[in-house]
C-alpha cells in the first residue's frame, strides 16, 4: 500500500477525531437593551414603594439575560462581590461558593453590557447571591 494513501488516511482520521472532541461553543447572548431592562423593572416594581426596586430589577434582568444555560448550574450557589467602575461596567472583586457556577458568574457579570449604575443612595460595591433554578 502506498505510504501517501496511509498518510492521507491518518490525516483524515486525525481531523475527524479532533472534530469529535471539539467543545461546542455556546451562543453568545444578545445584551439586554436599557428599554428591555426598564420594562422588566416597571413590571416587577409595579405597586412597590421601595426606592431602589427598579435598580435591582434591572440588574437581575441584565444578568439573567446574559446567563444562558442556567439549568446546568441548578442546585449550585455563588456569592459574588461586584464594584461599579468609572468605565461604565461592573468588575467582580471576589466569588465564594461552587467553583463551576462562580467561574460562570465571573464571566457573565464581567461581560454583561448595559447594567445600570448604582443609584446615589447605594454604595458602588455590592454582594450578589446566585442560585439558578
Amino acid at each position: 500500500m502506498p505510504s501517501g494513501i496511509i498518510k492521507s488516511g491518518l490525516t483524515l482520521l486525525a481531523l475527524l477525531l479532533t472534530a469529535c472532541h471539539s467543545p461546542t461553543k455556546e451562543p453568545r447572548p444578545v445584551p439586554a437593551t436599557p428599554q428591555e431592562m426598564q420594562a422588566w423593572a416597571d413590571k416587577v416594581c409595579s405597586g412597590r414603594t421601595e426606592n431602589n426596586c427598579h435598580y435591582f430589577a434591572e440588574m437581575q434582568y441584565g444578568i439573567q439575560r446574559n446567563f444562558y444555560n442556567a439549568h446546568r448550574y441548578h442546585g449550585l450557589t455563588c456569592t459574588v462581590t461586584v464594584t461599579w467602575r468609572q468605565n461604565g461596567r461592573y468588575s467582580v472583586q471576589s466569588t465564594q461558593g461552587d467553583e463551576q457556577l462562580c467561574l460562570k458568574a465571573w464571566g457573565v457579570i464581567g461581560s454583561a453590557e448595559n447594567l445600570p449604575p448604582p443609584p446615589p443612595s447605594l454604595p458602588a460595591s455590592m454582594v450578589i447571591e446566585l442560585k439558578p433554578d
